[in-house]
C-alpha cells in the first residue's frame, strides 16, 4: 500500500474511549485513533485552533474543552474532515461499496463477496479494514486497503481481470505474429538477376567449359583437314560452336527465373501458413485461458450467490421464531443488518461487456496483421503474373535469335 503504513495501524488496533457532549459531540483525537490513526500523526496548533494530522491542518472543532485539553466535533463533521484531508493523496478515503464495485467489477466478481456483519466488512470472508461506517450504514477505508482485499480474494479464487489475461498471451505471442507479419510486408517483389543467381553461375561455368572444350575440338577437325594449319574456316567454325553453347546458356534463363520465382513463391507461402498456424495457437490458448477464468469467476458467483441464499433462509427462520416469541426489539438489529447493494450493483453493470470488449481488440489486432500480409501475398501474386509475361517474351526472344543464326 502506497502510505497508509505510517498513518494507521493495519491490524489489532485498540480501541480506546471516545469523550461526549450531550449535543453528540465526539473528542476528535480519540475518534481519529479508533479509525486507525497513529496518535504521534494528531497534533494541535494553538495559534489558529485547528487540529492537525503530520504537521497540515486538519479539521477546525466546533468546540474545544481547554482545561480537559480535549477538542469535539460531530461525528459527521470528522468523517468528512478524513475524506478530505487525504482526497488528493495517492491513497484517499473511499466508500467501500464504490471501490469494491469498480475493482470487483474488472475480475466479474459479484456483489455477494462484499459482506456486512455487526460492523465488520468482507470481502470473500475476510476483513477490510474500515475507517468508519457513516449515518447511512455505509463503510469508508482507505482506497489500497479495498483494492487489496479484492485482489487477495480473486488470487484465492485463481481468477484474473481480462485485460490481465489478454497482454498475458499478447506479450507471449504477438511479438512474433508482428514480426513474421511485418517480414512479409516488408518483403521486397520479386526480381531476376542471372549474376546473382547461384544456379545460373553454375550452369554458365559448366556451358563456358563445354563450348571451349568443343571450339578447340572444332579448330582440330579443321586443322586436320589442311594438313595441320589452321585457317579462318577453322577459326569461323570455333567461334560459331562456341557462341551455340552460349545461345543454349541464354536459353535457360527464362526457366531459371521461373525456378527462382517459385522458390520465392514457397517461401512466401510457408510464412504465410506458419502466420496462420501462429495466430490460430494464440486464438486457441488465448481463448481456453479466458473461458477457464470466467468459469471460475462464475463458480465463485455461483457459490457465493447459493450461500447468500441459504444464510437468507437460516436467518428469516431465526427471525420468524423471534417474532413469535414477540422480541420486537430485535427489529433496529435486522434494520443495522440490512446492508444497501445498489451502489455496488450498479458499478457493475458495466462488467457483462468486458468479454466482448476484449476480443474485439484482439480480433481487431488479428485483422489488422491479416490484412498487411493478405496484401503482400496479393503483391506477390501481381509479380508472379508480370514474371510469366516477361518470361514468355524472353522465350519468344530466344527462338527469334536461334531462327536468324540457323538453329
Amino acid at each position: 500500500m502506497s502510505n497508509t503504513s505510517d498513518k494507521r495501524k493495519n491490524d489489532g488496533r485498540i480501541q480506546v474511549d471516545v469523550p461526549r457532549r450531550p449535543d453528540g459531540m465526539v473528542g476528535v483525537r480519540a475518534t481519529l485513533r479508533n479509525m486507525g490513526i497513529d496518535n504521534g500523526l494528531i497534533g494541535y496548533n494553538e495559534a489558529n485552533k485547528t487540529v492537525t494530522l503530520g504537521g497540515r491542518e486538519f479539521m477546525k472543532p466546533q468546540y474545544i474543552n481547554e482545561q480537559a485539553g480535549i477538542s469535539y466535533s460531530m461525528p459527521a463533521d470528522i468523517q468528512r474532515s478524513v475524506v478530505k484531508f487525504y482526497s488528493n493523496t495517492d491513497n484517499p478515503v473511499v466508500r467501500v461499496s464504490d471501490a469494491y464495485s469498480g475493482y470487483a467489477g474488472q475480475y466479474g466478481l459479484s456483489a455477494d463477496a462484499l459482506g456486512y456483519s455487526n460492523g465488520i466488512v468482507t470481502v470473500g470472508g475476510r476483513p477490510i479494514d474500515t475507517l468508519y461506517i457513516d449515518d447511512e450504514g455505509k463503510a469508508w477505508a482507505f482506497q489500497d486497503d479495498v483494492e487489496a482485499a479484492v485482489e487477495e480474494y480473486a488470487r484465492s479464487l485463481g481468477v484474473q481481470r481480462p485485460g490481465d489475461i489478454l497482454k498475458q498471451y499478447n506479450d507471449q505471442y504477438l511479438p512474433q505474429i508482428r514480426d513474421l507479419s511485418q517480414s512479409i510486408m516488408d518483403r521486397k517483389d520479386f526480381s531476376y538477376d542471372p549474376e546473382s543467381d547461384p544456379v545460373y553461375k553454375a550452369y554458365r561455368e559448366q556451358y563456358l567449359l563445354n563450348g571451349s572444350r568443343a571450339a578447340r575440338d572444332t579448330m582440330a577437325d579443321y586443322a586436320a583437314l589442311t594438313g595441320g594449319y589452321a585457317n579462318s574456316a577453322a577459326v569461323t567454325a570455333a567461334a560459331l560452336t562456341q557462341q551455340y553453347y552460349m545461345s543454349q546458356l541464354s536459353a535457360m534463363i527464362p526457366q531459371l527465373a521461373a525456378d527462382a520465382y517459385h522458390r520465392y513463391s514457397d517461401d512466401l507461402d510457408r510464412d504465410a501458413e506458419m502466420l496462420d498456424s501462429m495466430t490460430e495457437i494464440y486464438d486457441t490458448v488465448y481463448g481456453n485461458a479466458y473461458s477457464a477464468n470466467n468459469k471460475a469467476v462464475s463458480a465463485a458467483n455461483s457459490s457465493l450467490a447459493s450461500n447468500i441464499a441459504r444464510d437468507d433462509r437460516a436467518y428469516e427462520r431465526a427471525w420468524d421464531e423471534l417474532l413469535k416469541n414477540q422480541q420486537y426489539e430485535w427489529t433496529e438489529r435486522k434494520n443495522d443488518q440490512d446492508y444497501n447493494w445498489t451502489d455496488v450493483l450498479n458499478g457493475q453493470k458495466s462488467r457483462s461487456n468486458m468479454l466482448d470488449i476484449e476480443n474485439s481488440a484482439a480480433e481487431n489486432l488479428m485483422q489488422s496483421i491479416y490484412a498487411g500480409y493478405y496484401e503482400s501475398m496479393l503483391r506477390a501474386q501481381l509479380e508472379g503474373d508480370r514474371l510469366n509475361n516477361r518470361l514468355t517474351q524472353e522465350r519468344i526472344n530466344q527462338l527469334i535469335l536461334q531462327n536468324m543464326l540457323g538453329l
